[in-house]
Protein backbone atom coordinates (compact mmCIF):
# COMPACT_ATOMS: atom_id res chain seq x y z
CA UNK A 1 0.00 0.00 0.00
CA UNK A 2 1.25 3.50 -0.80
CA UNK A 3 -0.01 7.03 -0.32
CA UNK A 4 -2.42 7.71 -3.17
CA UNK A 5 -4.10 11.04 -3.90
CA UNK A 6 -6.57 11.84 -6.66
CA UNK A 7 -4.66 15.06 -7.31
CA UNK A 8 -1.05 14.27 -6.30
CA UNK A 9 0.80 17.01 -4.44
CA UNK A 10 3.61 18.36 -6.59
CA UNK A 11 6.41 19.41 -4.27
CA UNK A 12 10.10 19.86 -4.97
CA UNK A 13 11.18 17.89 -1.93
CA UNK A 14 9.83 14.37 -2.41
CA UNK A 15 11.71 12.92 0.54
CA UNK A 16 8.75 13.23 3.00
CA UNK A 17 6.42 11.43 0.60
CA UNK A 18 8.97 8.69 0.00
CA UNK A 19 9.44 8.18 3.75
CA UNK A 20 5.69 8.05 4.33
CA UNK A 21 5.22 5.53 1.52
CA UNK A 22 8.01 3.39 2.93
CA UNK A 23 6.38 3.48 6.36
CA UNK A 24 2.98 2.53 4.92
CA UNK A 25 4.40 -0.27 2.76
CA UNK A 26 6.00 -1.83 5.84
CA UNK A 27 3.02 -1.33 8.12
CA UNK A 28 2.48 -5.08 8.62
CA UNK A 29 5.89 -5.52 10.20
CA UNK A 30 5.60 -2.45 12.37
CA UNK A 31 5.33 -4.30 15.68
CA UNK A 32 8.59 -6.12 14.98
CA UNK A 33 10.46 -2.90 14.17
CA UNK A 34 9.33 -0.88 17.20
CA UNK A 35 9.59 -1.64 20.88
CA UNK A 36 6.54 0.42 21.89
CA UNK A 37 3.49 2.01 20.36
CA UNK A 38 4.67 5.36 21.71
CA UNK A 39 7.68 5.15 19.39
CA UNK A 40 5.32 4.48 16.49
CA UNK A 41 3.31 7.56 17.41
CA UNK A 42 6.44 9.70 17.56
CA UNK A 43 7.68 8.51 14.16
CA UNK A 44 4.30 9.10 12.53
CA UNK A 45 4.20 12.61 13.97
CA UNK A 46 7.71 13.26 12.68
CA UNK A 47 6.78 12.05 9.18
CA UNK A 48 3.65 14.22 9.12
CA UNK A 49 5.67 17.21 10.27
CA UNK A 50 8.16 16.69 7.45
CA UNK A 51 5.35 16.50 4.90
CA UNK A 52 3.59 19.53 6.36
CA UNK A 53 6.84 21.47 6.37
CA UNK A 54 7.50 20.66 2.71
CA UNK A 55 3.98 21.71 1.70
CA UNK A 56 4.15 24.89 3.78
CA UNK A 57 7.50 25.81 2.24
CA UNK A 58 6.22 25.61 -1.31
CA UNK A 59 2.94 27.28 -0.36
CA UNK A 60 4.77 30.21 1.24
CA UNK A 61 7.01 30.63 -1.81
CA UNK A 62 3.89 31.46 -3.85
CA UNK A 63 3.58 34.76 -1.96
CA UNK A 64 6.97 35.99 -3.14
CA UNK A 65 7.37 38.52 -5.95
CA UNK A 66 10.59 38.59 -7.94
CA UNK A 67 10.71 41.56 -10.27
CA UNK A 68 12.56 44.84 -10.64
CA UNK A 69 9.91 47.14 -9.15
CA UNK A 70 6.68 46.86 -7.15
CA UNK A 71 4.09 49.29 -5.81
CA UNK A 72 2.77 49.55 -2.26
CA UNK A 73 0.42 52.30 -1.10
CA UNK A 74 1.07 54.16 -4.35
CA UNK A 75 4.83 54.24 -3.77
CA UNK A 76 7.47 52.62 -5.97
CA UNK A 77 9.89 50.10 -4.44
CA UNK A 78 12.95 48.72 -6.25
CA UNK A 79 14.47 45.27 -5.88
CA UNK A 80 17.65 45.27 -3.78
CA UNK A 81 18.24 41.72 -2.54
CA UNK A 82 17.18 38.13 -2.89
CA UNK A 83 18.08 35.70 -0.11
CA UNK A 84 16.85 32.77 1.97
CA UNK A 85 14.97 33.37 5.20
CA UNK A 86 13.89 30.90 7.89
CA UNK A 87 10.52 31.23 9.60
CA UNK A 88 8.81 29.53 12.52
CA UNK A 89 5.88 27.40 11.35
CA UNK A 90 3.70 24.94 13.26
CA UNK A 91 5.53 22.04 11.59
CA UNK A 92 8.94 23.42 12.49
CA UNK A 93 11.31 25.89 10.84
CA UNK A 94 10.84 26.40 7.10
CA UNK A 95 13.27 28.16 4.77
CA UNK A 96 12.26 29.99 1.59
CA UNK A 97 13.93 32.32 -0.87
CA UNK A 98 12.37 35.76 -1.05
CA UNK A 99 13.04 39.22 -2.45
CA UNK A 100 13.47 42.51 -0.60
CA UNK A 101 12.66 45.95 -1.99
CA UNK A 102 13.67 49.46 -1.00
CA UNK A 103 11.40 52.44 -1.34
CA UNK A 104 11.24 56.11 -0.45
CA UNK A 105 13.35 57.28 2.47
CA UNK A 106 15.20 53.96 2.51
CA UNK A 107 12.31 51.88 3.82
CA UNK A 108 12.53 48.15 3.06
CA UNK A 109 9.65 45.73 2.54
CA UNK A 110 9.28 42.03 1.80
CA UNK A 111 6.28 41.21 -0.42
CA UNK A 112 6.25 37.59 0.74
CA UNK A 113 5.90 38.61 4.38
CA UNK A 114 3.29 41.26 3.69
CA UNK A 115 1.12 39.11 1.45
CA UNK A 116 1.33 36.01 3.68
CA UNK A 117 0.91 38.01 6.89
CA UNK A 118 4.18 36.89 8.47
CA UNK A 119 4.22 38.03 12.10
CA UNK A 120 7.18 40.17 13.20
CA UNK A 121 9.23 38.96 10.19
CA UNK A 122 9.74 35.60 11.85
CA UNK A 123 6.51 33.63 12.40
CA UNK A 124 3.79 32.22 10.19
CA UNK A 125 0.38 33.42 11.44
CA UNK A 126 -0.68 30.07 12.85
CA UNK A 127 2.63 29.51 14.65
CA UNK A 128 2.57 33.03 16.09
CA UNK A 129 -0.97 32.59 17.33
CA UNK A 130 -0.08 29.37 19.16
CA UNK A 131 3.07 30.89 20.64
CA UNK A 132 1.30 34.08 21.75
CA UNK A 133 -1.48 32.09 23.39
CA UNK A 134 1.04 29.94 25.27
CA UNK A 135 3.08 32.93 26.52
CA UNK A 136 -0.13 34.43 27.85
CA UNK A 137 -0.52 31.39 30.11
CA UNK A 138 3.07 30.35 30.82
CA UNK A 139 6.47 31.96 31.26
CA UNK A 140 8.75 31.77 28.18
CA UNK A 141 10.80 29.11 29.96
CA UNK A 142 7.70 26.99 30.60
CA UNK A 143 6.47 27.66 27.07
CA UNK A 144 9.76 26.48 25.58
CA UNK A 145 9.50 23.21 27.53
CA UNK A 146 5.86 22.76 26.54
CA UNK A 147 6.61 23.09 22.84
CA UNK A 148 9.50 20.64 23.19
CA UNK A 149 7.18 18.14 24.82
CA UNK A 150 4.52 18.57 22.13
CA UNK A 151 7.18 17.98 19.52
CA UNK A 152 5.89 20.25 16.77
CA UNK A 153 7.93 23.42 16.50
CA UNK A 154 10.30 24.32 19.31
CA UNK A 155 10.85 28.08 19.72
CA UNK A 156 13.31 29.19 22.37
CA UNK A 157 12.23 31.09 25.46
CA UNK A 158 13.92 34.24 24.12
CA UNK A 159 11.97 33.95 20.84
CA UNK A 160 8.71 33.52 22.75
CA UNK A 161 9.48 36.50 24.98
CA UNK A 162 10.30 38.73 21.98
CA UNK A 163 7.13 37.69 20.17
CA UNK A 164 4.87 38.48 23.13
CA UNK A 165 6.56 41.84 23.67
CA UNK A 166 6.42 42.88 20.00
CA UNK A 167 2.79 41.82 19.58
CA UNK A 168 1.94 43.87 22.65
CA UNK A 169 3.63 46.89 21.08
CA UNK A 170 1.80 46.26 17.80
CA UNK A 171 -1.54 46.08 19.62
CA UNK A 172 -0.93 49.32 21.48
CA UNK A 173 0.20 51.09 18.30
CA UNK A 174 -3.28 50.41 16.91
CA UNK A 175 -5.05 50.35 20.28
CA UNK A 176 -7.91 52.73 19.47
CA UNK A 177 -8.71 51.04 16.16
CA UNK A 178 -8.65 47.54 17.65
CA UNK A 179 -10.54 48.52 20.79
CA UNK A 180 -13.31 50.24 18.83
CA UNK A 181 -13.71 47.21 16.58
CA UNK A 182 -13.96 44.84 19.54
CA UNK A 183 -16.37 47.15 21.36
CA UNK A 184 -18.68 47.31 18.36
CA UNK A 185 -18.87 43.51 18.35
CA UNK A 186 -19.81 43.06 22.02
CA UNK A 187 -22.58 40.52 22.38
CA UNK A 188 -25.13 41.44 25.08
CA UNK A 189 -26.91 38.42 26.60
CA UNK A 190 -30.62 38.51 25.80
CA UNK A 191 -31.70 38.09 29.43
CA UNK A 192 -29.28 40.70 30.84
CA UNK A 193 -30.97 43.33 33.02
CA UNK A 194 -27.94 44.76 34.77
CA UNK A 195 -24.28 45.50 34.11
CA UNK A 196 -21.59 46.22 36.65
CA UNK A 197 -18.46 48.28 36.11
CA UNK A 198 -15.59 47.87 38.53
CA UNK A 199 -11.83 48.32 38.62
CA UNK A 200 -8.98 47.90 41.04
CA UNK A 201 -5.20 48.08 41.24
CA UNK A 202 -2.52 45.56 42.08
CA UNK A 203 1.14 46.17 42.83
CA UNK A 204 3.56 44.67 40.32
CA UNK A 205 7.37 44.25 40.56
CA UNK A 206 9.05 46.32 37.87
CA UNK A 207 12.50 46.32 36.35
CA UNK A 208 14.71 49.13 37.61
CA UNK A 209 17.27 51.11 35.65
CA UNK A 210 20.89 51.02 36.76
CA UNK A 211 21.54 53.67 39.39
CA UNK A 212 24.20 56.15 38.29
CA UNK A 213 25.78 57.96 41.20
CA UNK A 214 25.82 61.74 40.98
CA UNK A 215 29.58 61.83 41.52
CA UNK A 216 30.01 59.47 38.53
CA UNK A 217 28.19 61.98 36.30
CA UNK A 218 30.67 64.66 37.41
CA UNK A 219 33.72 62.47 36.78
CA UNK A 220 36.43 63.78 34.51
CA UNK A 221 36.84 62.08 31.09
CA UNK A 222 40.01 60.27 32.17
CA UNK A 223 38.17 58.93 35.24
CA UNK A 224 35.20 57.67 33.23
CA UNK A 225 37.18 54.77 31.75
CA UNK A 226 38.33 53.72 35.22
CA UNK A 227 34.73 53.70 36.42
CA UNK A 228 33.63 51.64 33.40
CA UNK A 229 36.42 49.09 33.93
CA UNK A 230 35.54 48.80 37.58
CA UNK A 231 31.92 48.11 36.67
CA UNK A 232 32.97 45.40 34.25
CA UNK A 233 35.04 43.68 36.91
CA UNK A 234 32.15 43.62 39.32
CA UNK A 235 28.74 44.25 37.76
CA UNK A 236 26.99 43.74 41.06
CA UNK A 237 28.85 46.71 42.53
CA UNK A 238 26.58 49.08 40.60
CA UNK A 239 23.53 47.76 42.42
CA UNK A 240 22.62 49.23 45.77
CA UNK A 241 21.46 47.05 48.63
CA UNK A 242 18.03 48.62 48.28
CA UNK A 243 17.83 47.47 44.63
CA UNK A 244 18.56 43.89 45.61
CA UNK A 245 16.21 43.63 48.57
CA UNK A 246 13.44 46.02 47.58
CA UNK A 247 12.34 45.80 43.93
CA UNK A 248 10.40 48.74 42.54
CA UNK A 249 6.66 48.18 42.72
CA UNK A 250 4.09 50.07 40.68
CA UNK A 251 0.34 49.66 40.43
CA UNK A 252 -1.09 47.78 37.48
CA UNK A 253 -4.84 48.04 36.95
CA UNK A 254 -7.65 45.62 36.19
CA UNK A 255 -11.28 46.24 35.33
CA UNK A 256 -14.35 44.14 34.63
CA UNK A 257 -17.74 44.64 33.02
CA UNK A 258 -20.25 41.96 33.99
CA UNK A 259 -23.74 41.14 32.73
CA UNK A 260 -26.41 39.84 35.17
CA UNK A 261 -29.92 38.47 34.71
CA UNK A 262 -32.95 39.25 36.90
CA UNK A 263 -31.97 36.45 39.31
CA UNK A 264 -28.59 38.04 39.99
CA UNK A 265 -26.69 35.38 38.06
CA UNK A 266 -23.57 36.54 36.24
CA UNK A 267 -23.92 35.77 32.54
CA UNK A 268 -20.62 36.91 31.04
CA UNK A 269 -17.62 39.10 31.79
CA UNK A 270 -15.31 41.37 29.82
CA UNK A 271 -11.93 41.90 31.49
CA UNK A 272 -9.26 44.53 30.97
CA UNK A 273 -5.68 44.69 32.23
CA UNK A 274 -3.15 47.49 31.90
CA UNK A 275 0.41 47.95 33.10
CA UNK A 276 1.20 50.84 35.48
CA UNK A 277 0.19 54.19 34.00
CA UNK A 278 -0.39 57.63 35.48
CA UNK A 279 -3.98 57.94 36.73
CA UNK A 280 -4.89 54.64 35.00
CA UNK A 281 -5.87 56.73 31.99
CA UNK A 282 -6.05 53.98 29.35
CA UNK A 283 -7.95 51.55 31.57
CA UNK A 284 -10.52 54.18 32.53
CA UNK A 285 -11.02 55.11 28.89
CA UNK A 286 -11.52 51.45 27.97
CA UNK A 287 -14.06 50.98 30.72
CA UNK A 288 -15.96 54.18 29.84
CA UNK A 289 -16.08 53.41 26.12
CA UNK A 290 -17.22 49.84 26.76
CA UNK A 291 -20.06 50.98 29.02
CA UNK A 292 -21.10 53.60 26.47
CA UNK A 293 -21.14 51.03 23.67
CA UNK A 294 -23.23 48.59 25.73
CA UNK A 295 -25.77 51.16 26.93
CA UNK A 296 -26.08 52.56 23.42
CA UNK A 297 -27.17 49.10 22.28
CA UNK A 298 -29.41 48.41 25.27
CA UNK A 299 -30.28 51.53 27.24
CA UNK A 300 -32.61 49.82 29.74
CA UNK A 301 -29.74 47.98 31.48
CA UNK A 302 -29.15 49.11 35.08
CA UNK A 303 -25.58 50.28 35.65
CA UNK A 304 -23.98 49.29 38.96
CA UNK A 305 -20.64 50.90 39.83
CA UNK A 306 -18.55 48.77 42.18
CA UNK A 307 -15.24 49.45 43.93
CA UNK A 308 -13.54 49.63 47.30
CA UNK A 309 -13.32 52.91 49.20
CA UNK A 310 -10.28 54.41 47.46
CA UNK A 311 -11.00 58.04 46.57
CA UNK A 312 -9.56 57.79 43.06
CA UNK A 313 -11.98 54.94 42.29
CA UNK A 314 -15.01 57.03 43.13
CA UNK A 315 -13.69 60.19 41.51
CA UNK A 316 -13.78 58.19 38.30
CA UNK A 317 -16.89 56.03 38.89
CA UNK A 318 -18.95 58.84 40.37
CA UNK A 319 -17.75 61.91 38.50
CA UNK A 320 -16.63 60.57 35.10
CA UNK A 321 -18.45 57.32 34.32
CA UNK A 322 -21.98 58.47 33.51
CA UNK A 323 -22.19 60.84 36.48
CA UNK A 324 -25.53 60.80 38.29
CA UNK A 325 -26.57 57.54 36.64
CA UNK A 326 -26.76 54.01 37.99
CA UNK A 327 -26.11 52.65 41.46
CA UNK A 328 -22.89 53.23 43.40
CA UNK A 329 -21.94 50.31 45.64
CA UNK A 330 -18.94 49.99 47.91
CA UNK A 331 -17.75 46.41 47.79
CA UNK A 332 -19.36 44.54 50.71
CA UNK A 333 -16.22 42.51 51.42
CA UNK A 334 -14.16 45.66 51.92
CA UNK A 335 -16.87 47.20 54.10
CA UNK A 336 -16.83 44.05 56.23
CA UNK A 337 -13.05 44.28 56.59
CA UNK A 338 -13.33 47.84 57.90
CA UNK A 339 -16.06 46.83 60.32
CA UNK A 340 -13.89 44.00 61.60
CA UNK A 341 -10.95 46.36 62.17
CA UNK A 342 -13.11 48.63 64.31
CA UNK A 343 -14.51 45.76 66.37
CA UNK A 344 -11.04 44.28 66.92
CA UNK A 345 -9.82 47.68 68.07
CA UNK A 346 -12.58 47.72 70.69
CA UNK A 347 -12.41 44.12 71.82
CA UNK A 348 -9.65 41.55 71.97
CA UNK A 349 -8.99 40.06 68.55
CA UNK A 350 -10.36 36.52 68.33
CA UNK A 351 -12.32 36.78 71.58
CA UNK A 352 -15.91 35.42 71.67
CA UNK A 353 -17.27 38.95 72.20
CA UNK A 354 -15.28 40.29 69.25
CA UNK A 355 -16.43 37.50 66.95
CA UNK A 356 -20.12 37.66 67.96
CA UNK A 357 -20.19 41.47 67.75
CA UNK A 358 -18.69 41.44 64.27
CA UNK A 359 -21.08 38.75 63.00
CA UNK A 360 -24.10 40.62 64.38
CA UNK A 361 -23.31 43.94 62.74
CA UNK A 362 -22.01 42.39 59.53
CA UNK A 363 -25.39 40.66 59.16
CA UNK A 364 -27.24 43.91 59.90
CA UNK A 365 -25.10 45.75 57.37
CA UNK A 366 -25.96 43.22 54.66
CA UNK A 367 -29.60 42.35 55.35
CA UNK A 368 -31.16 45.29 57.23
CA UNK A 369 -32.30 48.28 55.19
CA UNK A 370 -31.13 50.49 58.04
CA UNK A 371 -27.99 48.41 58.52
CA UNK A 372 -25.39 51.09 57.74
CA UNK A 373 -27.10 53.55 60.13
CA UNK A 374 -27.02 50.93 62.91
CA UNK A 375 -23.35 50.20 62.23
CA UNK A 376 -22.51 53.92 62.41
CA UNK A 377 -24.40 54.29 65.71
CA UNK A 378 -22.57 51.29 67.15
CA UNK A 379 -19.16 52.56 66.05
CA UNK A 380 -19.96 55.95 67.56
CA UNK A 381 -20.81 54.18 70.81
CA UNK A 382 -17.54 52.21 70.70
CA UNK A 383 -15.59 55.39 70.01
CA UNK A 384 -17.15 57.11 73.03
CA UNK A 385 -16.42 54.04 75.13
CA UNK A 386 -12.80 53.75 73.96
CA UNK A 387 -11.87 57.35 72.97
CA UNK A 388 -8.12 56.67 72.88
CA UNK A 389 -8.42 53.91 70.29
CA UNK A 390 -8.07 56.05 67.18
CA UNK A 391 -8.70 53.23 64.71
CA UNK A 392 -12.36 53.13 65.79
CA UNK A 393 -12.76 56.80 64.83
CA UNK A 394 -11.00 56.17 61.50
CA UNK A 395 -13.41 53.37 60.64
CA UNK A 396 -16.40 55.37 61.88
CA UNK A 397 -15.50 58.13 59.41
CA UNK A 398 -15.06 55.51 56.69
CA UNK A 399 -18.65 54.34 57.12
CA UNK A 400 -20.01 57.90 57.43
CA UNK A 401 -18.25 58.97 54.21
CA UNK A 402 -19.49 55.94 52.25
CA UNK A 403 -22.92 55.34 53.79
CA UNK A 404 -24.78 56.19 50.57
CA UNK A 405 -22.89 53.38 48.83
CA UNK A 406 -23.79 50.78 51.47
CA UNK A 407 -27.46 50.10 50.72
CA UNK A 408 -26.79 46.38 50.53
CA UNK A 409 -30.24 45.11 51.52
CA UNK A 410 -31.93 47.31 48.91
CA UNK A 411 -29.49 46.18 46.25
CA UNK A 412 -29.86 42.51 47.16
CA UNK A 413 -33.66 42.82 46.97
CA UNK A 414 -33.26 43.77 43.31
CA UNK A 415 -30.70 40.98 42.75
CA UNK A 416 -28.01 43.54 41.91
CA UNK A 417 -24.37 42.72 42.70
CA UNK A 418 -22.91 44.10 45.94
CA UNK A 419 -19.37 42.77 45.66
CA UNK A 420 -16.44 43.45 43.32
CA UNK A 421 -15.19 39.88 43.61
CA UNK A 422 -15.00 39.56 39.83
CA UNK A 423 -12.51 42.42 39.71
CA UNK A 424 -10.58 40.96 42.63
CA UNK A 425 -10.48 37.70 40.68
CA UNK A 426 -9.33 39.60 37.59
CA UNK A 427 -6.37 40.99 39.53
CA UNK A 428 -5.51 37.44 40.54
CA UNK A 429 -6.08 35.67 37.23
CA UNK A 430 -4.85 38.42 34.91
CA UNK A 431 -1.86 39.62 36.90
CA UNK A 432 -0.87 37.56 39.93
CA UNK A 433 -0.94 34.08 38.39
CA UNK A 434 1.27 35.07 35.46
CA UNK A 435 3.17 38.25 36.30
CA UNK A 436 3.97 37.78 39.99
CA UNK A 437 5.80 34.46 39.98
CA UNK A 438 9.03 34.15 41.92
CA UNK A 439 11.83 36.40 40.67
CA UNK A 440 9.82 38.08 37.92
CA UNK A 441 10.40 41.74 37.05
CA UNK A 442 8.62 43.59 34.26
CA UNK A 443 8.86 46.55 31.98
CA UNK A 444 5.78 48.12 30.41
CA UNK A 445 6.09 46.58 26.94
CA UNK A 446 6.78 43.05 28.15
CA UNK A 447 4.00 43.04 30.71
CA UNK A 448 1.41 44.64 28.44
CA UNK A 449 1.94 42.00 25.76
CA UNK A 450 0.97 39.35 28.31
CA UNK A 451 -1.93 41.32 29.82
CA UNK A 452 -3.45 42.06 26.42
CA UNK A 453 -3.52 38.37 25.51
CA UNK A 454 -4.83 37.28 28.93
CA UNK A 455 -7.58 39.90 28.83
CA UNK A 456 -8.72 38.73 25.40
CA UNK A 457 -8.64 35.07 26.41
CA UNK A 458 -10.53 35.55 29.67
CA UNK A 459 -13.13 37.72 27.91
CA UNK A 460 -13.59 35.07 25.19
CA UNK A 461 -12.43 37.59 22.59
CA UNK A 462 -9.08 36.07 21.64
CA UNK A 463 -10.36 34.88 18.26
CA UNK A 464 -11.61 38.34 17.34
CA UNK A 465 -8.53 40.06 18.77
CA UNK A 466 -6.12 37.79 16.95
CA UNK A 467 -7.96 38.34 13.68
CA UNK A 468 -7.37 42.09 14.02
CA UNK A 469 -3.72 41.58 14.95
CA UNK A 470 -2.99 39.16 12.11
CA UNK A 471 -4.63 41.45 9.58
CA UNK A 472 -2.44 44.36 10.72
CA UNK A 473 0.65 42.47 9.52
CA UNK A 474 -0.60 42.15 5.94
CA UNK A 475 -0.27 44.57 3.03
CA UNK A 476 -1.26 44.74 -0.62
CA UNK A 477 1.40 44.71 -3.32
CA UNK A 478 0.84 45.54 -6.98
CA UNK A 479 2.97 45.62 -10.12
CA UNK A 480 3.40 48.52 -12.54
CA UNK A 481 2.04 47.93 -16.03
CA UNK A 482 4.20 45.92 -18.45
CA UNK A 483 6.46 44.61 -15.66
CA UNK A 484 7.83 41.09 -16.23
CA UNK A 485 8.39 38.72 -13.31
CA UNK A 486 11.93 37.41 -13.02
CA UNK A 487 12.67 33.73 -12.68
Amino acid sequence: MSLCLSNPIQIKNNEPLEEINEFINNIKSITQRYQSFEQIEQDIKMLMNKLESAILTESLEQYDIHTKVIIKDGKLYRHVLREEKTYFACAGKITVERSLYRGPEGTNICPLELQAGIIESAWTPSAARSAYYVTAQLSPYQGENLFKELGRFTPSKSSLDRLSRKIGVQWDSKHDEFFNRLSSEISIPEDAVCISASFDGIMLPMKTKKVIKEEDNKAKPEETEKIANKDKENKKSTETKEEKSKPLYKEAACAAVCFYNDKGERLSTIRFGRMPEAKKKTLKNELSETIEQILTQKSDLTLVKLADGARDNWRYLGDTLRPGEGEEVLDFFHASEHLNKAVEAAYTKGSPKCISHFKKYRSLLKHDESGVAKVIRNLRYLHNKFPKRKLILTELNYFKNNRRRMKYAQMAAKNYPIGSGVTEASCKTLVTQRLKCSGMRWDIAGGQGVLTARSLIQSKRFEAGWSLLAQSYTGEISLPENVVLLK
